[in-house]
């Protein structure tokens, strides 16, 4: 999929996590131990008292919000049972 998306994207970088080799130090977030110190408790913590809170660039937050919109948008059409050949654009299957 990766190959396909540079093909598709040729002037945007992708990174990828790392999930094997000698560098790796996991194989996906689910079990990850830092991953798994983030608990309900202390989200709720955080957004309740407002510590340790990271300022972004209100440009690049913009930036990053599209994604993850589109990523709701292709779910809540899933769960409908809408089409969502153009909400992924140029990818096909997948």
């Amino acid at each position: 999929m990766l190959h396909k998306l540079r093909t598709l994207n040729p002037g945007k970088t992708f990174i990828e996590a790392p999930t094997a080799g000698n560098s790796a130090t996991c194989k996906s977030c689910a079990q990850c131990p830092w991953m798994a110190m983030n608990g309900l408790a202390d989200v709720a913590r955080f957004l309740e008292s407002g510590v340790g809170e990271v300022q972004v660039d209100k440009a690049l937050g913009q930036r990053a919000c599209l994604p993850i919109d589109r990523m709701l948008a292709f779910t809540a059409a899933l769960k409908n049972g809408q089409p969502t050949a153009g909400l992924v654009p140029h990818l096909g299957a997948v």
